[in-house]
């Protein structure tokens, strides 16, 4: 049988030890705690030079992925996107099914989660969350593309919220993991659940501080300040002078300036094109396609324009939409003038561009044109090149001047039909969006399955037949992949920008 020892300690030193005892059991607590609830430095604060802040935080408000790229940070949706590429992955839900219709969508809900004012994150709060979204988009057409789909949305239990949709539709599952599809709760200054939350706003300057009730990991670093800097040239000067700071938006021009391990750089989900008008010559003739598309030498392009710094488009899917799709990619070899087409060396050709720089052509339309001009003067073909704003560009595709076009192209929500569907689908066209005209009833069929088809590997053979097609067919030809570049000063690490424009600040350090 065993003892059981008891320690007898005299009443006059009971006090002593009671205190002693409270006092190791708050040391142990309060570095338990630190773990996860308290930021590793509590005076660490970081400087984010940004050239544009939104004028409006609420989610639904936003114009694009870039408009709020902080705001992930503060308003956090069902799913989100995985840290490199367009692939989605739990957040708010922990895991979610599709009915075998596609038409019903559950999400399970993670328990114990806070906004930032204490309030329990529960499925009937989720639900109004959306019937705010699914009235804006009545007077929003970015919210229609986003939750047009959307029938209604219900809380059958508090930690289930269902989605009803109109017609299947997969690429739903990556709309909700968008800045616009973030949960908040409405007040002067909206409640979110992520690991930052807003400390102050005001014009040109957002303030962000950690938020101990974090669900995940507590950020390293206490505060962080954003700060409107539309000049570049003031941006960099503050990255030079300072520490502690992120300069986003790095002009091309500054980066050999820069030390090589203060840059942080990712491909983003852009892509530009030399658009070929299907419908009328001399570009009817898919030869005619096919041959100009293997006189265009990308690699030589991104070199002489981009010091290599933004990667050759040689399909048309940037790397993290991709992702294992694969890629037809054209031949490295380039015919020559006597393998061209005489309809392509008959007169000179008109090649319209934009006369502005542009997040997936950082070098100008003028200068990508020059080069695609001095290219093809090498097969002898001559162009004539025609430069517009860009707005009056648009209206010019939309007449079908000239002959081909520069062009470009950024997803909504890295999805491969955010591409294909809405570049090359016939019924595109009538909107505007097909601007090269090009039909082909077997990449409508496959384009339409493939929205209907859940993410698996039946989906990426789908595609995969949609871009050997549209490979074969050449109705655009792929130039260049976007990048997204900023630079830190040297004791900042672990800024993680993402292909679609936002950025991650919850694995952000300072110092060594």
């Amino acid at each position: 049988m065993r003892q059981l020892f008891v320690l007898h300690i005299p009443k006059k030193h009971f006090f002593f030890f009671a205190v002693l005892a409270c006092a190791i059991l708050a040391i142990f607590y309060g570095v338990a705690l630190k773990g996860k609830h308290h930021c590793s430095d509590e005076t660490a604060t970081v400087l984010i030079a940004t050239p544009a802040l939104p004028g409006n935080i609420i989610p639904e408000n936003l114009p694009n992925n870039e408009a709020g790229a902080f705001l992930p940070n503060v308003f956090e949706g069902l799913v989100r996107f995985k840290p490199d590429s367009c692939a989605v992955a739990p957040c708010l839900a922990t895991s979610w099914q599709v009915s075998p219709d596609g038409r019903t969508w559950s999400f399970r809900l993670r328990p114990g989660v806070r906004f930032h004012n204490g309030r329990l994150l529960t499925a009937p709060v989720v639900a109004a969350a959306f019937e705010r979204k699914l009235s804006a988009a009545a007077v929003s057409p970015y919210l229609r593309l986003l939750f047009g789909m959307v029938a209604s949305v219900d809380a059958p239990d508090p930690q289930c919220v269902t989605f009803r949709l109109k017609y299947p539709y997969t690429p739903f599952l990556r709309n909700l993991a968008l800045p616009q599809a973030a949960i908040y709760l409405p007040g002067v200054l909206p409640a979110g659940t992520g690991p930052y939350k807003i400390e102050a706003l005001r014009e040109g300057a957002v303030s962000l501080r950690a938020y101990e009730g974090y669900w995940d990991k507590m950020p390293a670093v206490a505060r962080v300040l954003l700060r409107k800097i539309p000049d570049p040239g003031r941006r960099l000067r503050l990255l030079q002078q300072g520490k502690g700071v992120i300069a986003l938006n790095i002009p091309l021009t500054a980066v050999s300036k820069l030390p090589p391990a203060t840059l942080v750089k990712t491909t983003g989900a852009a892509v530009s094109y030399l658009g070929l008008y299907t419908d009328k010559e001399p570009f009817a003739d898919p030869a005619a396609r096919r041959a100009l598309a293997l006189l265009i030498d990308q690699t030589a392009l991104c070199r002489n324009l981009y010091g290599r710094l933004l990667p050759p488009a040689t399909a048309l899917l940037p790397p993290p939409v991709a992702g294992t799709i694969p890629q037809q990619v054209p031949g490295s070899s380039h015919q020559t003038p006597a393998g061209v087409p005489s309809i392509l060396k008959k007169r000179p050709l008109t090649l319209l561009t934009y006369n502005e720089a542009r997040p997936y052509n950082p070098a100008g339309g003028i200068r990508l044109a020059a080069e695609i001009k001095r290219q093809l003067a090498v097969a002898g073909i001559e162009v004539v090149i025609r430069a517009y704003p860009w707005e009056k560009l648009k209206a010019a595709i939309r007449r079908q001047e000239g002959d081909f076009f520069l062009y470009g192209w950024t997803s909504d929500n890295g999805d491969p039909d955010n591409f294909l569907c809405c570049l090359l689908a016939s019924f595109q066209i009538s909107r505007g969006l097909n601007a090269t005209h090009y039909r082909n009833p077997t990449l409508d069929l496959l384009l339409a399955r493939g929205q209907q088809i859940p993410d698996s590997p039946l989906r990426a053979q789908i595609y995969a037949r949609a871009l050997a097609t549209v490979a074969a067919d050449s109705p655009l030809i792929p130039l260049a992949y976007s990048v997204h570049l900023a630079a830190c000063t040297p004791e900042v690490s672990g800024f993680c920008l993402h292909p679609l424009g936002t950025y991650d600040l919850q694995h952000l350090k300072i110092g060594r």
